[in-house]
């Protein structure tokens, strides 16, 4: 975090930000404009040299704006990161910070267990480019060291993972990535840096949809890459290159957004950690995967590393039918395919957020059509204990 503050929920509310200088308002305002006038050429020469060196100008808004330099720096302080870019999505985060990267012949290794959408782009999307991603268990990172060429670029991790929270041993996978000269990305979606800051612990480069705890309530699409400066100006060419720019009115609310997180995301996990208290003990519930729990495998790698366990618990029923049955019983709890939002939402993952992965990939990285992903929101706890002992007395 920026050492300007002591407390994260200081710089959740004043990082990064300033009084605009021109009215003097105290939110960032909206900068609803595509372009930006230049005095003289000479202006224009040194907005040129900037943009090779990451000095801030502007001049279009595809590769910035003022809204989203400023949503930038908050990210950055939060972070622990010399810089940060923001884009339009999560996903664009993680596609723009691998190709900033990756060429044609290079290799890339990842935890076995991420989120769908990163698994489809790098086993699917980046073969077609020439680009090879080999795959490790996630809870054995070590294993990572035995996949590494001369080709090898990238150690890619997720942690604590989508949806069935494991977590990646960060501190190893810094090692790795440091004798093997590796630039190391973590996707730090789920712990937010209230809980884990991986660049504080040696990682790289973090990877954050925005969309999830920093926006916080259902209503933005966002993402961020933070990391060395040298890599975020190399970044922003390529986000300039592929167009994965943010909106100002998505940043705008980003920044609204981030000035509770600290608050929201303490109750979500002792929200989360209640009702994962609650379904251990049911009878109807075979298995539960939250890392705040001692019975969870990896629960004291996640005490040294995290400072909280996230909002996200995942859980197992008797039988697919009994899961749709659950989900489709519930009165307070919605129904819908995201996470990290203030309102507790429920999903499949095998239907949601792993649709596109096929039997066999899902057999392999141990997901299952009787799962269940709840993203525990800052509702009264018991308000939601009772809408899930309700749900399942039906079953």
């Amino acid at each position: 975090m920026n050492r300007t503050y002591r407390s994260l929920s200081t710089a959740c509310v004043h990082g990064g930000e300033a009084l605009d200088p021109t009215t003097r308002s105290i939110p960032t305002p909206i900068y609803q404009s595509a372009v930006y006038a230049f005095s003289s050429m000479k202006d224009v020469m040194a907005y040129n040299l900037g943009v090779e060196d990451g000095t801030e100008g502007y001049m279009y808004s595809r590769p910035m704006s003022p809204t989203q330099r400023a949503l930038e720096r908050k990210i950055a302080a939060l972070e622990s990161g010399e810089d940060a870019l923001a884009l339009s999505s999560g996903m664009a985060a993680i596609t723009t910070a691998i190709m900033t990267l990756a060429k044609q012949g290079d290799e890339l290794i990842s935890t076995d267990m991420v989120y769908g959408g990163t698994y489809s782009f790098l086993k699917n999307k980046l073969p077609e480019l020439g680009v090879k991603t080999h795959f490790v268990d996630t809870r054995n990172i070590e294993a990572a060291s035995e996949l590494v060429s001369e080709r090898t670029k990238v150690l890619f991790i997720e942690t604590p993972t989508n949806p069935d929270l494991r977590i990646a041993n960060i501190q190893r996978a810094v090692e790795i990535a440091k004798k093997h000269h590796l630039t190391l990305m973590v996707d730090n979606t789920f712990a937010t840096p209230v809980n884990q800051v991986p660049i504080e612990l040696g990682a790289e480069v973090v990877l954050i949809s925005t969309t999830k705890y920093y926006g916080g309530h259902n209503d933005l699409i966002g993402g961020a890459i933070v990391g060395p400066r040298s890599f975020i100006v190399s970044a922003r060419k390529t986000l300039k290159i592929f167009g994965g720019t943010v909106d100002p009115f998505a940043a705008y609310l980003t920044l609204r957004g981030i000035k509770t997180m600290a608050l929201r995301v303490e109750r979500h996990n002792s929200n989360a950690l209640r009702v994962a208290q609650y379904l251990e003990q049911h009878p109807k519930v075979k298995r539960v995967y939250y890392p705040g729990l001692k019975s969870h495998p990896q629960h004291e790698l996640a005490k040294r590393q995290m400072k909280g366990f996230g909002g996200v618990v995942c859980f197992e029923l008797e039988s697919e039918k009994k899961a749709v049955e659950f989900v489709e019983g519930l009165k307070i709890i919605i129904h819908g395919l995201s996470l990290g939002g203030v309102e507790s939402l429920i999903s499949m993952p095998v239907y949601s957020s792993h649709y596109y992965l096929t039997p066999q990939e899902l057999e392999r990285v141990g997901l299952n059509n009787r799962m269940v992903r709840l993203s525990v929101g800052i509702e009264g706890v018991e308000d939601l204990i009772a809408d899930i002992e309700g749900a399942l007395e039906r079953l």
